[in-house]
């Protein structure tokens, strides 16, 4: 059931409106092409209206229909190079029972019911403070890959693409057993981490993405 794409040729003030971001070069965007093959890359399911819809609880379909319905992939497409810190679907479940989008009878299963989660958070939250949410997945401007990370400073901030910090920690430099924690602004230490199998889990050119166990959450 394959969901209509946003278009991405979106105009650079729209995006700029909706995240504060300074311009950027429209010679250094990256082009339609290369935002479809990087979200293409990052689910199967990108392309459903009415996903997604594959209950797949550690891949990245809510995260993607989030990424096109608010209109933060007409950030993506604004950026030279970027990269993304993304939340699996069983993380978007989990947020969505801590904040009471999902009933106190909710109960964890193998799968994920992508949809239901989805709609729910976007009824306790609104498509505002999801797109906030997002943004601040995003280090606007460089493509930082795993290998960059673990060999970076043991702890550092970044600049995320809602304009708030990020602290990068790395606790392991092992190869065998990497540990990145990443601190965001929810007040529990060492809960988000980067998943070790999923690190450069997408990689293009321009972009990549590194799969994380919890979903990051800003100041709202």
């Amino acid at each position: 059931m394959p969901f209509r794409t946003r278009p991405f040729a979106l105009a650079a003030a729209g995006a700029l409106a909706l995240t504060g971001l300074a311009p950027w070069s429209p010679a250094g965007a990256l082009s339609q092409p290369e935002t479809d093959d990087f979200l293409g890359q990052l689910t199967r399911t990108y392309n459903d209206p009415t996903g997604p819809a594959d209950n797949n609880a550690y891949d990245f379909d809510i995260v993607t229909k989030a990424v096109l319905v608010t209109g933060a992939d007409a950030t993506l497409t604004s950026l030279p190079a970027f990269t993304v810190f993304a939340p699996n679907d069983r993380a978007f479940e989990v947020l969505a029972f801590r904040l009471g989008a999902l009933s106190k009878s909710h109960r964890f299963g193998a799968t994920v019911d992508e949809a239901k989660v989805y709609n729910a958070l976007v009824a306790k939250l609104g498509v505002d403070k999801i797109r906030k949410v997002l943004l601040y997945h995003v280090l606007a401007g460089q493509r930082m890959t795993g290998e960059q990370l673990l060999a970076g400073p043991r702890t550092r901030k970044i600049t995320m693409a809602n304009t708030q910090k990020l602290r990068v920690t790395v606790l392991s430099r092992n190869a065998a057993f990497p540990v990145i924690i990443l601190g965001d602004k929810d007040g529990r230490p060492l809960n988000d981490q980067v998943v070790k199998s999923k690190i450069d889990v997408v990689s293009t050119d321009n972009a990549v993405v590194h799969g994380i166990s919890n979903v990051l959450l800003p100041t709202l």
